[in-house]
Parts: structure tokens; sequence; C-alpha cells
């Protein structure tokens, strides 16, 4: 394998960045809802599943190709794909994807970050469920003051990402990570002690098959791909910046899956006991984070302290995302047009920002993105790298340069990426068409 000039200093460095990378909005804002609403455990140990028989062969092989070429999307395809073929026109999707999900979603950064001011300055404090509804209303009609969190925001990832990876993305991960792990469970710890806290543990892992439907398997499936950030360019970069040529990366992978599912569920516990003890209903996204949570806070000791915290730890879990993206990003243009980071982080930037404000000023034009993401390139973006993997490039090859020796592992990777994973794809792209 050729070297790069810079990479992780470890695969710890790599697994925590990897954690950053997953550990996204996702994860906080809606597993815990998703969770109780279709099935509570029944829907957990299909979750789990998927992410074991699934998600890990399928990051496993995304990773292993930037690893392997130790080359950024592109031109990893071009080091790998059979000679005139179009393979490496793949690569320009993958980086699509990164820059809409990093740019599309900059109305919620600014939301989280407003949030934490206000959560700091008492501004939640006595208000009711209405006012915590004009409260955000009034906040999404305020496109100026959404753009100005969102110039913060930037310019947080643009501090980080300038320091390189090693001085950059990698410690901060190190460091944020951890505090955030530390801040889920000291909520988590507060909440438990509430009166009929013990409701939002029954909401979320009560088994209830009556819940559980071939529309939550697929809410299952989506979840678990969106939330490992599979397909945005971000793993296949970061596997090249990967220096020692025997990390087992199936290792690696499963370790950042596991961490993944542990979030989800210290997410649940830290959201819904809060709710059912305050005696307010359990909604989806935004209306439970932004709307339901604020009030909740509000109605136990010490709320001003969890509220704070908890945006704080969103934040966290947000900007670790946005960053690692970013830094993919800029790590595609520097390698494919050999150019300076400081001159691809500005290029990065500028494209990034220009669709960020029109997501910020359009309300539509936000609804517009998270379909055409969610549902259309992440998905193609996935089934692609499953066959280029499994099929062009060929499994075996997969599994030799992922340093995978055991037997057991082998086989669940070529079974999972040549037949479960493909179908597992087209089934969710195909339901777009029919719900």
């Amino acid at each position: 394998m050729e070297s790069k000039n810079e990479g992780f200093s470890s695969i710890i460095g790599f697994i925590t960045v990897a954690i950053g990378l997953a550990l996204g909005i996702g994860t906080l804002w809606r597993f815990p809802y998703v969770v109780g609403e279709n099935g509570g455990a029944v829907f957990i140990f299909f979750y789990i599943l998927i992410i074991l028989v699934i998600g890990i062969p399928l990051m496993t092989a995304e990773v292993t190709i930037g690893f392997h070429t130790q080359k950024a999307a592109v031109d990893a395809y071009k080091k790998l794909e059979p000679k005139n073929s179009k393979w490496h026109l793949t690569g320009y999707l993958h980086l699509v994807a990164a820059i809409i999900i990093v740019a599309y979603t900059a109305p919620i950064y600014s939301w989280i970050l407003k949030y934490i001011f206000s959560s700091i300055t008492g501004t939640f404090e006595s208000m009711s469920v209405n006012d915590t509804v004009n409260f955000f209303y009034n906040l999404n009609q305020n496109k100026f003051e959404i753009f100005i969190f969102f110039i913060l925001n930037i310019a947080l990832n643009i501090l980080v990402i300038n320091l390189g990876i090693q001085d950059g993305i990698e410690r901060l991960s190190k460091v944020l990570i951890p505090i955030l792990f530390i801040i889920m469970v000291i909520i988590i710890i507060s909440t438990l002690k509430l009166k009929n806290s013990f409701l939002g543990i029954s909401f979320m892992f009560k088994p209830d098959f009556s819940k559980f439907s071939i529309s939550s398997l697929l809410t299952c499936l989506g979840q678990a791909f969106f939330a490992l950030g599979l397909g945005m360019l971000a793993s296949m970069v970061f596997g090249s910046y990967i220096k020692n040529p025997k990390e087992n990366i199936f290792k690696s992978c499963s370790i950042i899956c596991f961490a993944l599912i542990l979030a989800g569920i210290l997410a649940g516990l830290m959201i819904l006991p809060v709710v059912f003890s305050s005696g307010l209903s359990v909604d989806e996204g935004v209306s439970l984070t932004f709307i339901t949570l604020p009030v909740a806070f509000n109605k136990v000791s010490g709320g001003k302290i969890l509220s704070t915290l908890f945006y704080f730890g969103f934040y966290i879990a947000a900007f670790t995302s946005s960053v690692g993206v970013m830094e993919s990003i800029v790590g595609f243009f520097s390698e494919k047009f050999n150019i300076e980071r400081k001159k691809a982080l500005i290029i990065s930037t500028v494209l990034i920002s220009i669709i960020a404000i029109i997501s910020i000023f359009s309300d539509d034009a936000f609804n517009f993105f998270d379909i055409l993401e969610s549902n259309y390139i992440l998905v193609i973006s996935c089934f692609l790298i499953v066959i280029f993997s499994s099929r062009i490039w060929k499994i075996e090859e997969v599994i030799k340069s992922a340093n995978i020796k055991n037997k057991f592992i082998k086989y669940w990777m070529k079974f999972s990426l040549k037949y479960i994973s493909p179908v597992a794809i087209l089934v969710i792209f195909i339901s777009n068409f029919i719900k």
C-alpha cells in the first residue's frame, strides 16, 4: 500500500473519529422515538441484528476500499476498477452525498446552538408547551439569526479542520466523544430518579409485537443505514487515513457499530424517562427535541443544568459528525486536485455554504434536500458500494485487504455483501415509491 503524508496517529484515532461521525443527529434525535413507536425491545432486537448482519460488513467494505488503496473515492475506484469501466464515477456520488448532508442540515446545528444559549440563560424556565412551540416557530422564522449561528458553526468546523487530521479532528474526537458519553450518563442517573421514569423505560424496552410491522422493519433498516453514515464519502476517506497495513478493519468497524448501538440506547434512557415523568407526550424529531424536552426539563429539579447539558451533548454529537464529513470533503479535493488542504478547505466551505444558505432561507429546499439525500442519494450510494466490493473488486479481495482471518467472519462478510445487503438496500429504495 502507498502511504499518505498524514493519517491517524493510531487505530484509536480512527475509531473515535468514526464514532463521532456516526453519532450524528439521527441517533439522539430520532432513535428513542422510533423505538417506542415500533415495538420497543422488538425494534431494538432487529436494529442490532441489522447492524450485525448488514451494517458491520458494509462499513468494513467501504472503509477497506480507502484503506487498501490509500486513496479517496474517485481515485480509489480507479485503482480497483476493471480497465475502461466507469465505476470511479461512483466516487463523485459519494462526494455529492457528503456535501448535501453537511450543508442542508445547517439549520439544525443553528437550532441546537440557540438552545444551548437559551438553556444557559434560563429562557425556557416556566415555559409551557405552547410557549416552546411559539419559541421554536419564531426561531425558525428568524432566518437571519439562524444564519448567524450557521456562521458560528461553520467557523468552528473550519478551525478544527485547519489544524490537520491528527491535531484537529482526531484530537477533537478523543476529547469530545468521552465527554458526550459522560454527559449522557449524568442525565440518565438524574432522570431515572424521577417519579414515573419507569414509564419511559417501558415505552422503549417493553416488547410489543402489535406495534412491529413491515413498515417498522423498513424504518429499522433506514435508521441503521442513516445512523452508520454509510455512502457519504467519510468512511472511505477515513480508511485511507489508516497507516498500519496490518489493521483488522472488521474489528475496528465492529467497535464503531457497537458504540452506535450503545449511544442509541443511552439516548433513549436520557430522553424518555424525563418526558414521561413530566406527563408529556412523546413526539417525533423536531417536536420531541425542541418543543417537548425544554418543558420536561422545567419540571424536574436542576432542570436548567440538565437542559444545558443535554443540548451541549446534542451539539457534540452533531458537531463531531459534521466535522467528520467536512474533513472527508476536504480530503477528497486535496487529493483529487493535488492542492493544499487550506485551498481544499476554502472550496469545500464555499460549496457547503451555498447549499446551507438555500436550506436556511427556504423550508421547502430543506425538505427537498432531506428527501433527496435520505431516500435516494445515500441509498443508491450504498448499493453501488455493495455491488462494487462484492462483485467487481470481488469479496475475496475485500476480506484479504481488511486483514480478516477468522473463517466464520469471512463467511459472514461473503453472505452479507453478496446476498443480504443488496436485497435490503433495494427494499429500502423501492419502499420510497410505495409509501
